[in-house]
Order: structure tokens, then C-alpha cells, then sequence
């Protein structure tokens, strides 16, 4: 028979039943690898047998006190960066100005590392951050390919930003791409257009996980039969080509979009990337009186256009405060369930969409 307690359990009732020392069930309830599977299954069977729930407000003291004997002022978190310097885009900027602002206001500073994405980089890595005491580490949006298997090891506080890293499935913060989606069309349509097309391509779709495309999908639905515009799948991979061939696809490309706006006769496109308003512009198509333009990415240095500030900055901030909390909460590497944190954008009135009469 189970002993009865006439006070809550402690860790210390917890040793008792397994055998182990107090020093043993902190570390395993906090997952530390350094305790054998078998003992940190052991002492999560005698917790659970004895109802064992640790107290919120000692696990938080116990955190902070652990954190400031470790961590010295400034601590150092990592960012990975694994885009081209030279080829940055500056949404990629904005999102490392965000990490770096919140890490300051917190105590910490932070450390950028780029790499190729190669296993033998990020050995090296690991081996850089435990040597400098680096405990947690923001992964940057990944320009190419969709896995980074050198991260399943890292016994790191961890926060991808973005959908493009597909595994290892870390906890991550990102536009909320789907609500930005429906927050274009509702203002596309307070602005008085009814016929709203949709340009992409499907690298676009694929990196981003759909949720632009879904939204837009079932707001077209919901829509009359006549107003529904169909939407253009372009093949364009995203990425600036020179070259005969090149030139000859780009132009490719454009032929299929102008045919596109020519058949469907969308009365605003919604996009996001400007070379779609500059096909337009090209033929002599008047934006916006004409046809609209809204653009899905802003990012505060786009003067002019009408769309969705993504607040690339704030998104930076959420996923540093994921690591954060993982720090303060002693968790480390790859989480057993991910989790995702939505960051909402704001409508941007420029001048390529008509205005509102009031």
C-alpha cells in the first residue's frame, strides 16, 4: 500500500521511492540527459505512483537562482544563420534585429553564426557553443532545403522562426500567414473590389506550408460564382537567373501571368512580390487605377505599396522568448510536442489599391 502523506510530495519522497538521490530526480524530471533512460523512468514511475506535482513557485525560484550562478550578465544565446551574406533578403534582417532586441532586454546578447547546413558545420557548432556556455540558439528562416539533422542533438533551448525548417520540429514563431491572408481580402473588399486574384508560385506554397493559399481557398468559396478568380500558379522558383535560358523562362514567366490577367480580368492581385506589379506596369496597366495591388510582405521599407506589414521585428522578439522560457524552465533540446506562436499583421494603406471613400 502506498503511504499516505498528510502534506504535498516531495522530490525527496520521490528519491526514497526509487532508490536515488534527491540531486537524481531533479535533473530527470528536467529531462538531463546525463541521467540513463532507465533511471529517469524509474523515478517518473515512483512520482506518478505517489502523485508527485512540483510546486510552481520553487521551480521558478530554483530556475532563476540556477540561471544567475550560471549565467553571467549579458549571457550569450546563438543565432543560426544559413542564408548567403550577400544575398540576404531584409525580412531576414528584421526578423535578427527583433532576436537581438529582446535578448538585450532580458540580459543576453547575442552571437550569429553562418553556416552551410553541412552535419560536419554543425558538430563544430556544438562544439563552439557548449566551450562559450551557450545555452539557447534562434535557427533564421532556411533558404534552401527544408532539414537540418545536425540540430536533433543539441542539447539546446531551441525556437525556429518561420515554417521553412520541416525537421527538426522545433518550437517556432511565425507570420500568422493565414489570418494576414484573410485580413487582405477583407480590406480588398471594404475598398470596394470584388474580382480579387491571388499570384504565386509553388515554391511559395510548399515553404510556407499552404496557409496562404488555404485562406484564400476558402474565403474564393464562400464568394459568388462570378466574383471567384482563379488562382495563378506560377513556376517561378523565386531566385534572380542570368543566362539565354533564363531570360527565355523569365519571359515565359511573364507571358503566363499577362495571359492570366488578360482572361481573368482580376479587378487586384495579391501577391507577394513586386515583379507582378512590375509585369503589370510594364504593359502601361494603370496601378491602381486599373488594376490593384496588395502586397503580402511588407516590411516598413516598401514606400508606396498597399498590404500586410508581417512585423517581422515582433516575430524575432516571440521566438526569442521561446528560447527563454525554455532556458528558465531548464528545457532543452528538441521538444516532444512543438509548439507554434502567431504573430498578427497590419494593414498598410499606400497607393497601389484605391482609397476608401468615408
Amino acid at each position: 500500500m502506498e503511504p499516505e502523506y498528510n502534506r504535498p510530495v516531495t522530490m525527496r519522497d520521490v528519491a526514497e521511492r526509487a532508490g536515488v538521490n534527491v540531486s537524481t530526480v531533479s535533473r530527470a524530471l528536467r529531462g538531463d540527459a546525463r541521467v540513463s533512460e532507465a533511471t529517469r523512468a524509474k523515478i517518473r514511475e515512483a512520482a506518478e505512483a505517489l502523485g508527485y506535482r512540483p510546486n510552481p513557485y520553487v521551480q521558478a525560484f530554483t530556475a532563476h537562482v540556477r540561471g544567475y550562478r550560471r549565467m553571467p550578465d549579458h549571457a550569450p544565446v546563438a543565432l543560426l544563420n544559413l542564408y548567403d551574406p550577400g544575398n540576404m533578403p531584409s525580412y531576414i534582417r528584421l526578423y535578427a534585429e527583433g532576436v537581438e532586441a529582446q535578448a538585450r532586454a532580458n540580459g543576453y546578447k547575442v552571437d550569429t553564426f553562418k553556416l552551410d547546413g553541412s552535419r560536419r558545420q554543425f558538430e563544430r557548432l556544438l562544439r563552439i557553443l557548449q566551450t562559450r556556455g551557450i545555452q539557447g540558439l534562434v535557427v533564421l528562416p532556411v533558404e534552401k532545403g527544408s532539414v537540418l539533422p545536425g540540430l536533433e542533438t543539441f542539447p539546446l533551448a531551441m525556437a525556429a522562426i518561420d515554417y521553412t525548417l520541416k525537421s527538426p520540429c522545433l518550437h517556432r514563431a511565425t507570420p500568422s500567414y493565414f489570418q494576414n491572408m484573410d485580413l487582405a481580402l477583407r480590406q480588398a473588399n471594404r475598398l470596394g473590389y470584388r474580382r480579387i486574384g491571388f499570384f504565386t508560385f509553388r515554391e511559395e506554397v510548399e515553404r510556407i506550408s499552404s496557409h496562404w493559399l488555404g485562406a484564400f481557398a476558402s474565403w474564393s468559396m464562400l464568394q459568388p460564382a462570378s466574383d471567384q478568380v482563379p488562382v495563378h500558379f506560377n513556376e517561378f522558383t523565386g531566385e534572380h537567373h542570368s543566362g539565354v535560358k533564363a531570360d527565355k523562362d523569365w519571359k515565359q514567366y511573364r507571358s503566363h501571368f499577362l495571359r492570366w490577367v488578360d482572361s481573368e480580368r482580376p479587378e487586384v492581385i495579391i501577391s507577394n512580390d513586386t515583379f507582378s506589379l512590375e509585369w503589370l506596369r510594364s504593359e502601361g496597366i494603370d496601378v491602381p487605377g486599373e488594376i490593384g495591388f496588395i502586397h503580402l510582405g511588407l516590411n516598413g521599407e516598401d514606400p508606396g505599396l498597399s498590404g500586410i506589414d508581417q512585423n517581422h521585428r515582433e516575430i524575432g522578439a516571440a521566438a526569442m522568448d521561446l528560447v527563454l522560457g525554455q532556458i528558465h524552465a531548464n528545457q532543452f533540446g528538441v521538444p516532444a510536442h512543438m509548439k507554434t506562436v502567431l504573430v498578427y499583421g497590419g494593414w498598410v494603406e499606400g497607393n497601389t489599391t484605391r482609397k476608401l471613400h468615408r
